[in-house]
């Protein structure tokens, strides 16, 4: 396994971590600011979501500090936790633009 393919998939995922982190930060100042119907259900799917980016971060420092015979599946369980943390995100962000509407 190639350093360079190991760093790129690295900033690949911190690139996108970081993306998802600001999309959280927005969907909680939004939540904050609604109204109270519903909010307890979207804090829960907002906290879940904020576990599913720790978890995603754990998998690619794992990824990071696997030997190159175990790179592979690290890399694949940290891109499978990522699309996971991305998919709660446009979940969330679709049920509070049904909520607005």
């Amino acid at each position: 396994m190639s350093n360079h393919q190991r760093h790129s998939h690295e900033a690949l995922c911190h690139k996108l971590l970081s993306e998802a982190t600001d999309r959280l930060e927005q969907l909680r100042s939004t939540v904050e600011r609604g109204d109270t119907d519903g909010r307890l259900d979207l804090e829960r799917a907002l906290d879940a979501a904020r576990g599913l980016r720790n978890r995603a971060l754990a998998r690619v420092e794992a990824a990071r500090q696997a030997s190159d015979d175990a790179w592979t599946f690290a890399c694949a369980q940290a891109d499978q936790a990522i699309d996971e943390l991305l998919q709660a995100i446009n979940d969330l962000e679709h049920r509070l633009a049904r909520a607005a509407a």
